[in-house]
């Protein structure tokens, strides 16, 4: 629970706030006007209350029934209270009371709602907010023409709206000789200034993008893509395991790649000197021994044959070998009708 003021008869000063236990105030954007100097808050005012850490809370109030004046009261007092909140170092993402300062009846709640429909035109719908008893605060949080509410004792006949974000208890205290009001708040968000908004959420397109990426990197219902193969508890591999199989598998490619290169190195070092050797290539090779050995031993033979004759032969008169007919010739090296030499 925080524990804040609001005060219109004078300014007391930041230290004596916080000394007092309160740590934020709500403060008024007006004209001030003759009688309620104090009312307006100030850029020097701004600085020295943030200077305490003691949080800022806008409210436009300039006389009690104003919001009666509907549409386009509330258009011109939401550009006011713009302007006044930027000079005092404000923000434009952060709501702005408007005050229904009175017991507003039922019926006085249509103008009520035009002119927080005007302050909407200039704020957007989510800055605005209504200070006033239980009842109108209700009736606008019901319509929807009020986000934000800061509800007063008064006027409320001992109901509390849970819907709102601050509650003017209606203590009073005196703080550096100016009479204040209590107020409190169990929100982590109450309308301050230096609260620390969360990031916008996504756009519907956005969020599609992201749900698009999902599924492609985790597969249908995040279950994994059958395309990419099984693990080995048999679950679906998303694109993140599907890629570290194929990168181990890449790996045992590059060993068995390595491996045939060495063994391609070893049979082109092995075909290299089987070459230098002029052996005969596969299958001849298996040959090429015995062969080389029947080959040595007929050029031997064909050195001895000149000087040998062969049976059935004998010499022509021109000194040639001939072979003997079958009319009784001699042997070869025989004259033909030689004497016997008897």
């Amino acid at each position: 629970m925080r524990f804040g003021l609001d005060y219109a008869a004078g300014r007391p000063a930041p230290s004596a706030i916080r000394a007092a236990g309160y740590d934020f105030v709500v403060r008024y954007l007006s004209d001030g006007g003759p009688t309620l100097p104090g009312k307006l808050l100030t850029p020097a005012e701004a600085d020295g209350l943030r200077a305490q850490g003691i949080s800022i809370v806008s409210n436009w109030e300039t006389t009690a029934a104003r919001m009666l004046d509907g549409y386009g009261a509330g258009v011109t007092d939401a550009r006011s209270a713009l302007a006044q909140v930027l000079r005092c170092g404000g923000r434009t993402d952060r709501p702005i009371y408007f005050s229904a300062d009175f017991d507003a009846s039922p019926q006085q709640q249509a103008p009520i709602d035009d002119y927080l429909n005007g302050a909407a035109s200039v704020l957007g719908r989510a800055n605005v907010g209504i200070y006033g008893g239980y009842w109108p605060v209700s009736r606008a949080l019901d319509a929807g023409t009020a986000t934000w509410a800061w509800q007063t004792v008064a006027w409320s006949g001992g109901n509390v709206e849970p819907r709102v974000a601050i509650f003017q208890t209606g203590e009073q205290v005196t703080v550096d000789g100016v009479s204040c009001d209590v107020n409190r708040t169990d929100r982590a968000d109450f309308g301050q200034w230096d609260v620390e908004t969360e990031e916008p959420d996504l756009t519907p397109e956005q969020d599609q993008v992201l749900r698009d990426i999902q599924t492609q990197l985790r597969g249908p219902g995040l279950n994994g893509w059958p395309q990419l193969g099984a693990d080995a508890q048999g679950h679906n591999r998303t694109v993140v395991d599907g890629l570290a199989a194929a990168l181990a598998q890449i790996d045992e490619l590059r060993t068995e790649i390595s491996d045939l290169e060495a063994t391609a190195a070893e049979l082109k070092a092995e075909l290299a000197r089987v070459s230098s050797q002029h052996r005969w290539p596969f299958p001849f090779s298996l040959v090429e021994g015995p062969a080389t050995v029947v080959a040595d031993q007929l050029a031997k033979l064909e050195q001895l044959l000149p000087g040998v004759p062969l049976p059935g032969w004998g010499t022509a008169p021109d000194g040639n070998s001939v072979k003997s007919g079958a009319g009784g010739q001699g042997p070869a090296g025989a004259a033909p009708n030689a004497p016997s030499g008897k």
